[in-house]
């Protein structure tokens, strides 16, 4: 086989590798990031790794040395999510917001995007072979490997952001040709492939498959965070709104008091009879009517009006649920497709059979 021209790691120089999509929601969070949403997140980081979960305690063995010399620590890890238990078991870390081991990890996927190649070792099972009801009544007669067949493992950060609201979850889509697969790759044993051994292929197309499977795994995570939000931001912008009503229904009523106040002033005044009593109602009845012009010269409405509608703004474009997609990694694995020569009815035909995906073709 000729030596491709292109190696795995130029297969994506033209792709994206940061999405953004804001979503305009009227709410807010309560939390940064809940002990489930972190407990979520570590258990998906380290799906490949070796995890027990006893009393609390994460007890993450077998970890890439990879990740090990970025956060400078080896292997294995405590993972506790209480200030108590914390206290309790030795040489434990503390996930909650802020700890300085959920900060590594997000900073090792910022850091990280590769691309990596991959070759599944795999033979055919000869019991599953015979079990297949396309080989029923034949008889395999000769096995041998053909050429390679490709899946692409897309790896991507999502990060939701709302107020001081904050979710991260990773997703790992595979994809085969215009298709999506549910495999888990890790139950295969792999090694690092050789780039000698295979064409240059461009990932382009399966990019997107596996980017239009994300934006719908997106929609469907963001649902609970808008709704909780919109209840929320309702409950807000219902605060402000009563607020300026109460604040301009003060003023108004002020008002008609002073209204109120000058026609009985002026009222007593025409039954007044006394210099020092006249003085004293001319007095009251400039200071009130000085109050009703401050009133109306100050267009009260219109700036509260203003404000209420500043403050409406300000709730709204608060409440926006920020979502960002990170591709953190891609991982090219390829692995033979074998042809079998089965005898039925006394003819020998060939069959393409996938050992990955265990079909006849």
């Amino acid at each position: 086989m000729s030596k491709p021209k292109n190696t795995p790691l130029n297969y994506l120089t033209k792709m994206e590798t940061l999405e953004n999509q804001k979503f305009s929601v009227r709410q807010k969070s309560e939390r940064f990031l809940s002990v489930n949403n972190s407990k979520e997140f570590i258990l998906e980081f380290f799906k490949d790794s070796k995890i027990t979960d006893e009393k609390g305690v994460l007890n993450i063995s077998e970890v890439p040395k990879e990740f090990e010399d970025f956060i400078g620590k080896k292997s294995p890890y405590k993972l506790v999510f209480d200030f108590k238990l914390h206290n309790k078991v030795k040489d434990s870390e503390l996930i909650m917001q802020g700890s300085y081991f959920l900060l590594s990890i997000r900073d090792y996927l910022s850091n990280k995007g590769q691309t990596s190649l991959l070759k599944i070792n795999i033979k055919p099972d000869l019991s599953s072979l015979n079990k297949n009801p396309k080989l029923k009544n034949c008889k395999i007669k000769e096995i041998k490997p053909a050429n390679f067949d490709f899946l692409s493992e897309f790896s991507f950060l999502s990060t939701y952001q709302y107020l001081n609201g904050k979710k991260q979850s990773i997703s790992r889509i595979l994809v085969r040709g215009k298709e999506v697969l549910d495999i888990d790759i890790s139950k295969f044993k792999t090694q690092n492939g050789h780039k000698e051994e295979i064409p240059a292929i461009d990932l382009n197309e399966s990019y997107k498959i596996a980017k239009n499977r994300l934006d719908s795994q997106v929609i469907k995570e963001a649902k609970p965070i808008k709704a909780h939000l919109r209840e929320k931001l309702d409950k807000e912008l219902h605060r402000v709104k009563d607020h300026y009503f109460k604040q301009i229904k003060e003023k108004d009523e002020e008002v008609e008091r002073c209204i109120e106040k000058i026609k009985l002033l002026k009222s007593k005044l025409k039954h007044t009879y006394y210099d020092r009593d006249i003085n004293i109602l001319n007095r009251l009845i400039r200071e009130s009517n000085e109050r009703l012009e401050n009133l109306k010269k100050k267009s009260y409405r219109e700036r509260l009006n203003a404000e209420e509608k500043f403050h409406t703004t300000d709730e709204v474009e608060k409440h926006v649920l920020s979502i960002k997609n990170n591709l953190i990694n891609v991982t090219l694995l390829y692995y033979p497709v074998y042809i079998l020569l089965v005898l039925s009815k006394r003819k020998t035909h060939y069959v393409r059979y996938d050992p990955v995906l265990e079909r006849i073709f």
